[in-house]
């Protein structure tokens, strides 16, 4: 081969590589958007599984697109940013795609927004769908226990809590084929299958603590009063409940403290605290709500309620410190992205800061858990209206196209998960913005559990 055959080939390969590097950069963009559904906790692409495909009646009055899949979308539609606009918004997207979806994930964000009288599509009871399409059996020595699986619910217990804190009857039937049981089966099963070392909270498992523990504490502390909190599992270990919170808070805490310096002083969040909050779910947020619910439902031990008086005046400079990491880092990611998918990752990844936020600020409120200093009441009254303009904007977003284009840069059906996650996100806003008000969706009916 000559010198110049060679040179040309070089040159050639040089001009390939440069003309697909913003491609490769595009789709390593949007993998990491939508991959951030395992990172930061809006669930992982296993949990879409089931349903995902199933066909699902049109929602009335919405005059909807039809996107690149199955999925009819919602026109766009503009509103002032504003609460009443807001709430507006969040539950015509969440009913919306609910009843288009008509997976586990979407639905049971919908009765978490909406509480247990959600409704499907055909006007069937939400409860019913997901107590009879997603149950599922184990034998564990000996004894056979129902329980959600993560094919459905991606975080253990994560169902189980929802149902609790919607005021479900413990009474609800659950069906696995022809085998009834209820939900008090479903909560027995919970105790017997937890395995944890307050020790070693990896010990049974590497992802316990980041993305399952706390819709268990959530559940537990509903189900267990104090004075009874602790059982012995389905192995024969003994749980202490006590030690558990106060060893999952010790970690939440540590964590925590990779910033708290800096953002007392109104600088940017630590790279370092970035990395190891990601590793939570929705940036920690369940895992705090997880430990107020706790406080909640009667444990104090280990200085609980001064300890997370601490985390909730830290999470009220996260408000924006989060918010402007989020913005940065999508705006970082997205250079040469369509602009509609990097304003889509960035407001939805808003709304799930909110939202999730004030579900913990609102719970707090509501069951006066905690006092809220005037600086601490300044700055969540400043991350209202922020909440309010990301869902505003997200109702303002054209789905149909939103969903295409991410089926265009990664492959068929990307766009309809993407659209799942906004709604999953949009399910804790949903209810964090009722908790205050006649429209609070924990309202329990006989024979629920008070929590």
């Amino acid at each position: 081969m000559s010198k110049n055959t060679g040179k040309k080939k070089v040159g050639a390969e040089k001009k390939r590589l440069s003309n697909s590097a913003p491609d490769a950069s595009r789709r390593r963009f949007v993998y990491i958007g939508l991959g951030a559904l395992a990172a930061a906790g809006a669930g992982s692409v296993v949990g879409y599984r089931m349903g995902w495909f199933d066909d699902s009646p049109a929602s009335g009055g919405s005059s909807p697109e039809t996107g690149a899949g199955n999925v009819r979308m919602l026109s766009p539609a503009q509103f002032p940013a504003d609460a009443q606009n807001a709430l507006r918004a969040c539950d015509e997207m969440v009913t919306h795609y609910a009843h288009e979806l008509k997976n586990a994930s979407s639905v049971i964000h919908a009765v978490r927004g909406f509480g247990r009288n959600f409704l499907m599509g055909d006007g069937s009871r939400a409860v019913d769908f997901l107590c009879s399409r997603f149950p599922a059996e184990r034998e564990v020595n000996g004894s056979r226990r129902v329980y959600f699986p993560r094919e459905a619910e991606v975080h253990d217990n994560s169902f189980l809590k929802t149902f609790l804190e919607a005021g479900v009857s413990v009474d609800q039937q659950v069906i696995v084929g022809a085998t009834r049981y209820t939900l008090r089966d479903v909560s027995n099963s919970a105790k017997a299958l937890f395995r944890c070392d307050p020790n070693n909270l990896y010990r049974y498992d590497q992802t316990l603590l980041h993305e399952h523990l706390p819709w268990g504490l959530i559940a537990f502390s509903i189900l267990v009063p104090p004075s009874e909190a602790g059982w012995v599992n389905a192995w024969g270990e003994t749980i202490e409940l006590p030690k558990v919170i106060d060893r999952a808070l010790a970690e939440y805490e540590r964590t925590c403290a990779l910033t708290q310096e800096q953002l007392l002083r109104g600088e940017p969040e630590s790279p370092e605290f970035r990395t190891e909050m990601k590793k939570y779910s929705c940036f920690g947020l369940h895992a705090l709500y997880a430990f107020l619910a706790c406080l909640k439902n009667g444990y104090r031990n280990d200085n609980i309620p001064g300890r997370l008086a601490q985390q909730m005046d830290l999470l009220t400079y996260r408000l924006k410190a989060d918010a402007d990491a989020i913005v940065g880092e999508y705006a970082a990611e997205g250079r040469g992205a369509p602009s509609i998918v990097v304003e889509g990752l960035q407001q939805r990844a808003l709304a799930k800061l909110y939202g999730h936020a004030f579900e913990a600020i609102n719970y707090v409120k509501l069951h006066r858990l905690l006092p809220f200093s005037a600086g601490q009441e300044r700055r969540i009254q400043a991350a209202e209206g922020a909440l309010y303009s990301s869902i505003t904007k997200l109702r303002a977003m054209d789905w149909a196209e939103l969903s295409r284009t991410v089926d265009t840069m990664l492959r068929r059906g990307q766009g309809e998960k993407f659209i799942n996650d906004i709604v999953i996100a949009l399910g804790h806003a949903s209810r964090g913005m009722k908790l205050l008000t006649p429209q609070n969706p924990d309202a329990p009916e006989p024979g629920a559990l008070s929590n």
